[in-house]
């Protein structure tokens, strides 16, 4: 039956091509090759975590837009703890942290605004003659008194303990706010450089925080992939020795992979390894290993020419192509071989054209399958997983279209006994592939059909169980090994410290400005009676300001004789609206603007009514109370609350330190004034706007978080949320989120619910695929069913082993799907060639099983071994995903070995239209060669 469809046209002509002109495809591959390779030295990294968020996402935007208002920046924390008895409090280690703020602060587009630490921060003891605030190591400490003087301070204040000290009083941090648009992996690295240029020292010193872990987790990757250290660029943030040292631990031995080996020449060893194993053959190994170099070298290249960046999703992709390029030549060495063996006698040219023109179509099939499990990634709204989905589809097609010509054009050139499999010492002995050892597998599950057909139903049936407990969680932490030195200085600094994470809290008022003219009779003692109109919530007004003074357009040209104040100003005490008027009370004390301002009996006055909700007691206790509130969450994760409340109240206190009562928020208006000046005072006013905006109408909480993680998160935003509802709005008060882990949140869910999502889109686009290219409905259906199958029972699997569906494992699925279906594919199309020689469904079936099951077998054993090298990752994360593969492509591998026959029995497919044409290929010599004595 003659090919009818364009494609089938186009891809069984690329390697009868190949054949005819090896030494012309053979260039043009090679030509191709170098000129996308200059692309690749154009490849700029992007591994901070900024880089995965979609900008136009909404808590992107509003994080983004509160950092600006506020001046607020992700906090790299220099942790210093020190041996000493004393801890802290002692000469040497304060004068380091004296040494180190100058130097850290001097680092190109460090604000002094946001470098916090011990040097920098200011106590409630004046400087000499002077009333301004001392920092607390303003002059060395070098005596017992004045270190002991130390530790008292900071234990009165209370606001440094747990931010700046430990609550042992063993260690100290120095917080260096990272800039935005500065290179984030690069300021690490300065770091990282200022403190080792400390050594030798008694303190130990590490480097932590959300922008470091950003860096930190960009260089774990790719240190897993072979980059040597000294171009990772991270200095002293990389904490693990480069020394060889026996692993003592898996995570050792994992760290000792990555730092002198690397996790791709592994999959590269492993692969080649078990092409040797299989064909026995060098160049059995080397020619995939040739395809795997060129598709690095092209995809890379192409990457780099686009512009398009290394992402964290893009880092692990060259293991990925390494165990999921080479695959198709294991059905096409496989096939070649056996033809090898079967056919000693025929033409060399024409022996290969006959393994392409059998194998082309599966080839394709499988290929297409695959780059569209991946390409379900680009239906995310993230670029970075985007760009992973879609290069790493154009991988794989590439890998496709080398199969097809460079594979072929290759064979056809080398001595065809190089790839004869050869048994040393054994006597060959030609066995029926239905009397193989295959052949009696398929012959059992054929006849144990019933309870297979059974056992699946029932695992599909209790899949839903384990699923229903499938959470998604994840958490920054759990991209680092329990046995790294970052996260286990993370997790101490958890302990001794309020948290390393922030969720940036806005509480925000109406702010409002009135403005109109009154007469003078509105004005009398402490009393001002203003139109009924002028306000909407006349209690909205108590405790806000009100400025008096004389109407421009109305002066006097004969004012009196004193010199007149310019206005007059006093807040409200009480506001009513009585007889249509708004009658506003102020206190006796300000007198009355008539006593200030002397006006004529022919001038009027203007008054100016603002609300600042921040200036106000009542806004002040309500928020108070949400800070308290946060503050009980400890099984949320929250580890401390400091706030615009906390501020003014430690702000009346250092006012008086002597008395601890006076740690409260005034009961005033001039007084909560007072209290925001005395902030002012000591830390400055950019410290001032980053706790309140300039209109005191909206303020940050700052909620600091232990291993914060996205389920106890998202419960803590819900609790924040429900009290905003209960407590705040019926006062006007309204909240937001922002800061890195209210980011993290949109993060985790827009990936992992993209992820989940596209699913359906994948599995549709495999079936739509394989159903067109068969043109047959049912047999695309037989081909998605075990990789469906598959990811059914891997959802199960998380759900009872309780592993939580994060960014790294919510990318199995897709890649499951695409790959798990090539199985089925080689299955179909092999029983459909037996079928077709007039075989009965069962012989055909045992023939098709016998026949394809040890390509089957070593493409799924390379494929897992492949994937399985992500499991000797130091990023859990990559190791969890690599364990998650093999097991789906185990899952795979049963349910087409052991379903997929069962069914073909009860339902065979309808034999597909547009097969190969029988009369055979049509095979021209190579030109310039003679392949007969090849």
């Amino acid at each position: 039956m003659a090919m009818r469809s364009p494609v089938g046209r186009l891809f069984s002509f690329l390697p009868r091509y190949s054949i005819r002109h090896p030494v012309r495809v053979l260039v043009i591959a090679g030509l191709l090759t170098l000129a996308a390779a200059p692309g690749a030295l154009r490849l700029k990294l992007r591994t901070d975590g900024h880089a995965l968020v979609a900008e136009q996402a909404p808590e992107v935007r509003y994080d983004r837009a509160v950092r600006a208002e506020f001046g607020l920046e992700d906090a790299i924390v220099v942790l210093i703890r020190s041996p000493h008895p004393d801890g802290i409090f002692n000469p040497a280690t304060l004068q380091r942290v004296r040494e180190l703020t100058v130097k850290l602060g001097a680092l190109e587009g460090i604000h002094p605004a946001n470098l916090f630490s011990l040097a920098t921060e200011r106590g409630f003891r004046n400087r000499p003659g002077t009333f301004e605030f001392q920092t607390f190591l303003e002059t060395p400490r070098t005596t017992k008194a004045e270190l002991e003087q130390l530790r008292d301070d900071l234990r009165r204040i209370k606001l440094y303990t747990g931010t700046l000290v430990s609550q042992d009083g063993t260690a100290t941090a120095i917080l260096i706010g990272a800039p935005p648009g500065r290179d984030r992996t690069e300021l690490c690295r300065e770091i990282g450089d200022v403190v080792a240029a400390q050594e030798p020292m008694a303190e130990e010193i590490f480097i932590i925080g959300a922008p470091v872990a950003e860096a930190l987790l960009g260089a774990h990757i790719l240190q897993d992939l072979g980059v040597p250290r000294a171009l990772l660029g991270t200095g002293g943030v990389l904490a693990e020795s480069a020394a060889w040292t026996w692993p003592r631990s898996f995570y050792d031995l994992r760290v000792l992979i990555a730092q002198h080996l690397g996790l791709l020449p592994v999959a590269l060893f492993l692969m080649g390894l078990i092409f040797y194993l299989s064909f026995r053959s060098v160049a059995g190994v080397m020619l995939p290993l040739m395809e795997v170099g060129a598709c690095l070298v092209v995809t890379f290249g192409l990457m780099g020419w686009l512009g398009v960046p290394i992402y964290l999703t893009i880092a692990v992709m060259p293991v990925m192509l390494t165990a999921m390029g080479i695959s198709d030549e294991i059905y096409v060495f496989s096939r070649y071989a056996e033809l090898l063996r079967e056919r000693p006698g025929m033409n060399h040219g024409e022996l290969v054209a006959l393994t392409m023109e059998e194998k082309w179509r599966p080839v394709l099939n499988t290929a297409a399958t695959t780059a569209i499990g991946f390409l379900s990634f680009a239906f995310s709204p993230l670029r970075p997983v985007q760009a992973f989905g879609i290069f790493t589809a154009f991988g794989i097609l590439f890998c496709l279209l080398w199969t097809l010509t460079v594979i072929p054009a290759l064979l056809v050139l080398l001595n065809p006994a190089r790839f004869v499999l050869r048994q040393p010492g054994r006597a060959a002995v030609k066995v029926a592939p239905e009397n193989s050892w295959l052949g009696q597998f398929a012959r059992g599950v054929l006849r144990w059909r019933t309870m297979l057909l059974v056992a699946a139903v029932v695992l599909v049936a209790l899949a839903p169980l384990g699923v229903r407990r499938l959470v998604v969680q994840d958490s920054w932490i759990d991209g680092f090994d329990p046995g790294s030195p970052f996260r286990r200085a993370t997790e101490w600094v958890n302990e001794q410290f309020r948290g390393t994470h922030m969720l940036l809290v806005t509480v925000e008022g109406r702010a409002t400005g009135r403005q109109g003219i009154m007469p003078l009779a509105a004005t009398e003692e402490n009393k001002i009676t203003l139109p009924g109109g002028t306000a909407s919530d006349p209690a909205e007004l108590v405790q806000n300001w009100i400025t008096v003074s004389i109407a421009p357009q109305t002066a006097n040209t004969n004012p009196p004789a004193r010199r007149r104040p310019a206005a007059w100003s006093s807040w409200i005490q009480s506001a009513d609206v009585r007889d249509g008027k708004l009658l506003l009370t102020t206190p006796p004390a300000d007198l009355s603007p008539k006593f200030y301002l002397l006006p004529t009996s022919n001038e009027v006055l203007r008054y100016e009514l603002r609300t600042q909700p921040f200036m106000t007691e009542a806004t002040l206790r309500r928020v108070a109370a949400l800070e308290t509130f946060i503050e009980g969450r400890r099984e949320r994760a929250v580890g401390g609350v400091l706030g615009p409340a906390s501020y003014v109240a430690t702000s009346s206190f250092m006012a008086r330190p002597l008395d601890e009562a006076n740690r409260r928020i005034p009961s005033t208006p001039p007084e909560i004034r007072g209290a925001w000046g005395n902030y002012q005072l000591a830390r400055g006013v950019e410290r001032l706007r980053q706790a309140v905006d300039t209109n005191y109408a909206r303020g940050v909480i700052t909620v600091f978080m232990r291993n914060a993680n996205f389920v106890d998160t998202a419960k803590l935003m819900e609790d924040i949320r429900r009290y905003e509802r209960e407590q705040l709005t019926p006062h006007g008060l309204k909240l937001g989120f922002a800061g890195d882990v209210a980011v993290s949140q949109s993060l985790i869910r827009g990936i992992v619910n993209t992820q989940v999502q596209s699913l359906l889109w994948s599995l549709l686009g495999i079936l739509l695929v394989t159903s067109v290219l068969a043109r047959s409905i049912r047999w695309g259906v037989y081909c998605v069913l075990p990789s469906a199958l598959a990811v059914l029972v891997n959802f199960a699997v998380m759900g009872w082993l309780g592993m939580p569906l994060g960014v790294a494992t919510s990318m199995f699925a897709g890649m499951t799907l695409g790959m798990g279906v090539d199985f089925a594919i080689h299955l179909l199309e092999s029983f459909e060639t037996e079928h077709a020689t007039g075989l009965a469904a069962d012989a055909a079936l045992i023939r098709a099983v016998a026949k394809v099951g040890p390509a089957v077998l070593i493409n799924a054993g390379s494929v897992a071994v492949g994937f399985g090298v992500l499991m000797l990752s130091q990023v859990p994360a990559n190791a969890r995903l690599g364990a998650l593969v093999v097991l789906g492509i185990g899952n795979c591998l049963l349910a087409s070995l052991l379903v997929l026959p069962v069914i073909f029995r009860l339902w065979p497919p309808r034999a597909s239209t547009g097969r190969n044409d029988p009369s055979g290929p049509v095979v021209t010599q190579p030109s310039g060669s003679d392949v007969s004595s090849k």
